[in-house]
């Protein structure tokens, strides 16, 4: 079997896998280098290694990845096959029929003018945290409070005081961000063209600069018509007859959707009718593209196999990492375009929807794992990681870094509030580091945790950007995973940002604290796992809380790839960390009996904080920085919030840790 007809196999298990809730990945993540680098025995994390090491084995032989192997894909906008193409996930035809009562598209429980599906309950995710994001440009109104997304938000507990009211998310649609012609989606062909992609490693051998970049998503041009035949472009479900009528007549301000006279591939929704919002209900289309599960894969094995070589020194690891990252980002016929011009991409007619939307830039926030990765390979001086092949994803790593900081879509990005900005900041801030631009990283990071990061947590940990969604519980710990994973960067490169403050005073440990307290109903309890293990290790636990709710919740916790990444002395920078190698440096010269007397110095110095924070004066609420300038923010694509929708989430009134005092 040929190396392509291979990788087109393993992307269609892939994608089938993903569609049925199978595939999973870790949340995004950072291990410290040398922490790696420097285990000398298993200790406490054995079973964690161990399953390290065979994940890595395991994914290596699911790989590699492209996003240019599904033949029967379909192509982005500018028909590019290196571009990567996703689309909203959030997002559902509205065709609203001019010829009512009629079946005009396929599709399973379809009729009329619904062109609904049950999306109520699905699960939504491509990964285990990520239910897909989508987003754009300027807005302008498509119907007053039309479908409207109704927003719950439940107390933390029954004895919770003046919970917020239940509020309404007012969704918009958007305008174009540039200009181009409408145009069908079309297939994506296999292109072994070097021309058709920005080739960053010709024979191994890069040029030194960085390749221009496209700061906006590329006219899209030369497109076939979507095709009338019954076969579905994606190969998913067949076409039906079209009602033997005309088509309604329109008008200039007609509200419907021009009623088709031949029969309609379910393609033809894309670009003929209207694409609504329906938050936290998932499209299970979307989870036919191949792009996003490609690259959700081709950065966990990455980590998993450079993790395995660091711990093993074993060269089958680092020469899967090798094979992986030149197939996904160097060899010219496979290689992704440094670009996600098309991620997140809202369907629908006209000009307006042939370019990608600003949260398709949270698709690629793996690429923190693939820095990890390389960065310990560079550091165990793996053979396998060449100069050339090193220049080569320089280049690609440089180009893409200009995107994020000069493309109206990543500008668009740096201007939220919600979790969408904190993902932003995990990969900017992890390109940089790459590049070598240490004071680039800092400084992308401490304006993370000086502006937004002041806005995101409320005195009582709530994190309302998040809470006011319609699956609040998932979203808090997707934004404390990005939280985390900054404050880990940070924590790499030397800073301690694990004790920095939003202006209500309240730490990420707070923010987890939070969650640990909030009943999740029907969301999964599992996506804090993590987390609270990165805070334990931060923070510490002198009183076992957390190790209590992970025994309890999950009592292999030890045996997750997590467990291993989060100890204190993952964490040198961080209050626990900062003690474990205060204690290490000087335990040879200790007795046990000033060891014990210093580990309880560290608790009381704790509690004493503790304390000093629940006594310390309450700070009156003020509208977020992101209202300075618009009357409403976006957190996703046509979901749009006010102040005073948030502000009740803000005056939640924090609850004393007796737990841990």
């Amino acid at each position: 079997m040929d190396q392509s007809h291979l990788t087109r196999s393993v992307l269609c298990v892939l994608v089938l896998s993903t569609t049925a809730g199978l595939v999973a990945a870790d949340p995004n993540d950072w291990v410290n280098v040398n922490y790696v680098l420097q285990q000398t025995s298993a200790g406490n994390t054995g079973t964690a290694q161990q399953n390290i090491l065979g994940k890595a084995s395991g994914t290596a032989k699911a790989g590699p990845w492209s996003i240019v192997s599904a033949k029967d894909a379909v192509s982005p906008p500018s028909g590019n096959v290196h571009d990567y193409l996703s689309w909203a996930p959030y997002h559902w035809p509205d065709c609203n029929w001019c010829s009512k009562g009629t079946n005009h598209l396929s599709g399973p429980g379809r009729g009329g003018n619904d062109t609904s599906t049950d999306g109520g309950g699905d699960d939504g995710n491509w990964d285990s945290d990520d239910p897909y994001e989508g987003d754009d440009g300027d807005t302008y109104e498509l119907n007053a409070l039309n479908n409207i997304a109704l927003l719950r938000r439940d107390p933390v507990t029954e004895s919770a005081v003046h919970g917020p009211a239940h509020r309404r998310m007012i969704r918009r649609k958007r305008a174009s961000l540039h200009q181009s012609s409408a145009a069908a989606p079309v297939r994506r062909q296999d292109n072994d063209d070097p021309a058709a992609t920005i080739n960053v490693l010709s024979g191994l051998l890069p040029t030194d600069g960085v390749p221009a970049v496209p700061t906006s998503p590329p006219m899209p041009g030369g497109m076939p018509p979507t095709g009338t035949t019954s076969k579905s472009t994606i190969k998913t479900i067949n076409g039906t007859p079209a009602p033997a009528q005309a088509p309604a007549k329109t008008t200039q301000n007609a509200k419907c959707t021009p009623s088709p006279t031949k029969s309609l591939a379910p393609s033809a929704t894309w670009t003929t009718c209207p694409y609504v919002v329906r938050d936290g209900q998932v499209n299970p289309d979307v989870r036919k593209l191949p792009d996003s599960p490609a690259a959700v894969a081709m950065a966990q094995s990455v980590l998993y196999n450079a993790v395995a070589y660091g711990l093993q020194k074993t060269r089958t690891y680092s020469q899967s990492v090798a094979q992986i990252i030149d197939t996904f980002f160097i060899t010219p016929a496979t290689a992704m375009n440094p670009n996600m011009n098309f991620g997140q991409q809202v369907r629908g007619p006209g000009k307006d929807h042939q370019i990608g939307t600003y949260t398709g830039i949270l698709d690629f926030r793996g690429l923190v794992k693939v820095v990890n990765g390389i960065q310990i390979l560079k550091a165990a001086a793996s053979p396998d990681w060449t100069t050339a092949r090193d220049k080569a994803i320089m280049t690609w790593i440089k180009t893409y870094i200009s995107w994020l900081e000069n493309s109206s879509l990543g500008k668009e990005v740096a201007t939220k509030g919600n979790n969408h900005f904190t993902f932003y900041v995990n990969q900017l801030a992890a390109a940089k580091i790459y590049i070598g631009d240490t004071q680039g990283a800092l400084a992308v990071l401490k304006g993370y945790f000086t502006n937004q990061f002041l806005d995101q947590v409320a005195a009582s940990g709530e994190q309302p950007f998040e809470a006011v969604r319609t699956r609040p519980y998932h979203y808090r710990c997707f934004n404390l995973e990005a939280m985390i994973t900054n404050a880990k960067l940070g924590d790499q490169l030397g800073m301690n940002f694990w004790t920095y403050k939003s202006k209500y005073g309240a730490t990420i440990q707070d923010a987890l604290n939070f969650v640990m307290n909030t009943d999740p109903k029907d969301e999964d309890v599992s996506d804090i796992f993590p987390h609270v293990a990165a805070v334990a290790a931060a923070y510490g636990d002198q009183k076992g809380k957390y190790n209590a709710f992970l025994q309890q919740k999950d009592s292999d916790y030890a045996s997750e790839p997590f467990w291993f990444y989060d100890q204190s002395s993952a964490l040198p920078n961080s209050p626990a960390g900062a003690h474990v190698k205060h204690r290490r440096d000087t335990d040879a010269a200790m007795a046990p009996q000033a060891l014990a007397a210093e580990a309880v110095g560290f608790a009381k110095e704790t509690t004493a904080h503790m304390l000093d924070e629940a006594s310390s004066v309450p700070v009156p609420f003020g509208c977020p920085a992101v209202f300075q300038s618009a009357a409403q923010t976006e957190l996703e694509d046509d979901l749009f919030v006010t102040c005073d929708m948030l502000e009740p989430f803000y005056e939640i009134v924090p609850a004393v840790d007796t737990g841990a005092l």
